[in-house]
């Protein structure tokens, strides 16, 4: 059985948060439109979600790494207010 934890973000891992957030977004974005040879990935000016979307959201939420079996899978940043929450990001890496 696979043991799953959101473990809350540390500040040193922020920037890689933003890039592995940005990298499962353009993969997505890649397979859904067939875009496999356009390799604008590699182009900070045409990515999927911006790194200041995922600053802002980071800022007003919680973000979490998703951790499988003790490797890291994903990230999610959630947001709560009183007893209702948003999800406001969520991704996994491939």
């Amino acid at each position: 059985m696979t043991e799953v934890q959101l473990v809350p973000l540390e500040s040193s891992d922020r920037e890689q948060f933003i890039k592995d957030n940005q990298e499962a977004f353009n993969y997505g974005a890649m397979v859904e439109f067939g875009l496999r040879d356009a390799h604008f990935e590699d182009k900070d000016d045409e990515q999927i979600i911006s790194g200041k979307t995922i600053e802002d959201c980071i800022d007003s939420g919680e973000a979490y790494r998703i951790i499988a079996d003790g490797k890291t899978v994903g990230g999610a940043v959630i947001k709560v207010s009183g007893t209702h929450g948003d999800l406001e990001l969520l991704f996994m890496m491939k």
